[in-house]
């Protein structure tokens, strides 16, 4: 882990922003685990990879910004 992120994480722990570093890594892993594994099932109900209107449709919901055509990254899954 990056020195910067293991401080940040220190902070929080120390400020009780966080209760553990352990629990919020986990936490945060179980998240990217569930959202890649929720692609993939939209994925294969969609049989492959949403168009791209579809995945800046989705993206504007969770308030990201747009993927422009240069950014999509074509078949590679999670781009959502």
């Amino acid at each position: 882990m990056p020195e910067d992120i293991a401080a940040t994480l220190d902070d929080w722990r120390s400020s009780g922003r966080i209760a553990s570093i352990s629990s919020f890594v986990a936490e945060s892993v179980k998240a990217r685990v569930d959202r890649a594994e929720s692609l993939a099932r939209l994925e294969n109900a969609l049989g492959g990879r949403p168009p791209l209107d579809l995945i800046n449709r989705a993206r504007a919901v969770q308030g990201l910004p747009p993927l422009s055509d240069e950014e999509d990254p074509g078949d590679r899954a999670g781009a959502a």
